[in-house]
């Protein structure tokens, strides 16, 4: 019999032992306790697993909880269906916490990207970093800046200096390639397709692009830019560079970095000086880079850069796993997120990776960490409301703030449950936020003239913009989703600022929607509450001009909420 003392006992963690799962592996829940009680006794630990809102698994175990602090690990099973995401909550006594899993056939069906980029000596026995990372659900890792050159990427040391004069570890790269493997973690390499060092290009310099003014194009005379063009050496020296990564440091892909210039140069090779326009070049430099590295891996990715949106409309069709755009001005407002994530998909239908770097995490700002969370809560809900996917969190609780990874910012100790709540709830509600298939209708069935979704009691807008709610809604198969993202009391909607504030509470957001099919159940989730399991929305029906609609209340929006309505 269950132990019926009331002294507290805390629930200090629950994770996941993989950062997403395989077919037909067994999931390993870790659960962390704190017991409070004086003696050590018996406990019923309950066990929760739900899809969506449907609990699939409920059991009971008996622990002996010691006084102080314990750790058990509850296994289960997941049904054998491929793409689809879980939520896990634990609970014992009045206390419960949640967590989530997914089971993914590859990283790119739902690529939660993170970076890496401490390779130093301190770093070769170091497994924290992934672990911690892991926490956060990251499935794909990006190795930023691993090499020893970017012409020549295998540091042929064990300890190497890279062109930043960093003194890096080939051991540290290594093991933490076989950490994200432990994981189920891609590991991602950084390459660049073009950049190359001074002394590569005074060797090499008809293989160059150069200015109208017949200048070597370079980026601060620290790289310099080199021809794509399939006619030239370089591209077959550095695929050549590319699939030596694959071989020899076991990568899973690649990440094609661009500048976002130039745009158009001038080749000079066999002294033949002609004009390259690199958006044409981009795609068959992709499909040929992929073509090669498969033969190696053949479950390989590979990212591309499309920075500030440059050549999606080329790159959108290309062998790449997920459209990645690197976003910068004049993309500086938060409808712009929504637009590039809209359009790339479009485009693509591939999933969407935005990398905004949050310039608050940046420490020459003096941001308060307050400002810094609520700007980070406040993209990452835009960012998967919109059905996106953002390269941001990484090693050490590390948030990207700058160009260059190795400048990165941290979120603060006390702020990381409330960052893990949101990665949690873009997987446990991962197969109705990322449905490749959805149909977006924000901006055509509600506000202005629009009437199949009607909003009161607030300000709302089909766009995301200060001092209002927005409202985006999409449609699947299965269900009428609502996403509403609260910018009350958000004197700004540009994203990327130094100071940001927190959006004011809003309570009792009627909501009425014109659905012709038949409603199995209204359903609200959220990443600000204590838990993120779905509450049961009692309904009405109202007869309308247009029709019968199905009328409900959602209780409050702090940041983030979302209403979805099952149907048949």
């Amino acid at each position: 019999m269950e132990n019926t003392d009331t002294t507290r006992i805390e629930i200090m963690d629950v994770f996941t032992d993989k950062a997403v799962y395989k077919l037909n592996e067994k999931v390993k829940i870790n659960v962390e306790f704190n017991n409070k009680n004086k003696e050590n006794k018996p406990y019923y630990i309950g066990c929760k697993i739900y899809q969506l809102a449907e609990i699939i698994s409920n059991t009971k175990e008996i622990h002996v909880l010691n006084e102080g602090i314990n750790k058990i690990v509850i296994e289960y099973l997941p049904p054998v269906v491929e793409n689809r995401g879980y939520g896990v909550e634990i609970n014992v006594q009045n206390e419960c916490k949640d967590t989530a899993f997914d089971v993914l056939e590859h990283w790119k069906v739902r690529p939660r990207y993170g970076f890496l980029s401490d390779f130093y000596k301190e770093d070769e026995k170091d497994e924290e970093d992934i672990s911690q990372m892991s926490k956060y659900h990251i499935n794909a890792v990006q190795f930023y800046d691993w090499m020893y050159k970017h012409e020549d990427l295998i540091p042929g040391e064990p300890y190497f200096i890279d062109l930043l004069d960093r003194k890096l570890s080939k051991e540290a790269i290594l093991g933490k390639i076989k950490s994200c493997h432990d994981y189920n973690m891609a590991s991602i390499g950084y390459g660049c397709i073009y950049a190359a060092s001074k002394e590569f290009y005074n060797t090499h310099k008809e293989w160059a692009l150069y200015t109208n003014e017949d200048k070597p194009q370079n980026l601060g005379e620290w790289f310099y830019i080199m021809n794509i063009a399939s006619s030239s050496p370089w591209t077959k020296h550095i695929i050549d560079q590319f699939q030596l990564a694959i071989d020899k440091f076991d990568f899973d892909g690649i990440h094609l970095d661009t500048y976002g210039f130039p745009k158009t140069a001038y080749s000079k090779l066999n002294n033949e000086r002609k004009l390259e326009k690199l958006d044409e070049q981009f795609l068959p430099l992709i499909n040929r880079t992929y073509d090669r590295l498969r033969e190696v891996k053949p479950e390989v990715g590979l990212i591309f850069n499309a920075v500030s949106n440059w050549a999606i409309e080329a790159v959108a069709p290309s062998e790449q796993a997920a459209c990645y755009i690197e976003v910068w001005n004049p993309q500086y407002k938060y409808r712009h997120l929504y637009e590039l994530i809209h359009r790339a998909k479009e485009l693509s239908g591939k999933q969407v990776i935005l990398a905004a770097y949050l310039k608050c995490f940046d420490q020459k700002y003096d941001c308060s960490p307050e400002s810094c969370l609520n700007s980070l809560l406040l993209t990452t809900a835009v960012i998967s409301a919109s059905g996106g996917f953002q390269l941001l969190l990484g090693e050490n609780n590390g948030v990207l703030c700058d160009p260059y990874y190795v400048n990165y910012g941290k979120i603060l100790d006390e702020h990381t449950n409330k960052v893990r709540n949101y990665y949690d709830f873009i997987v446990r509600y991962g197969d109705i936020l990322y449905d490749i298939n959805a149909k977006d209708i924000s901006m055509t069935h509600a506000n202005g003239i629009n009437t199949e979704y009607i909003f009161s009691s607030g300000d709302f807008s089909s766009y995301p913009k200060e001092q209002s709610i927005w409202t985006q809604i999409r449609e699947t198969d299965n269900y009428k989703v609502i996403h509403l993202v609260n910018m009350m009391g958000i004197d700004s909607d540009i994203w990327n600022e130094e100071k940001k504030n927190k959006p004011k509470k809003v309570k009792g957001i009627k909501i009425q929607a014109l659905i012709d099919e038949e409603i199995l159940g209204v359903y609200y989730a959220t990443p600000d509450g204590e838990m993120a399991s779905s509450k049961t929305l009692e309904y009405t029906m109202e007869s309308m001009d247009r029709g019968r609609y199905i009328c409900f209340e959602v209780p409050t929006v702090e940041f983030w909420g979302m209403v979805y309505i099952k149907v048949r």
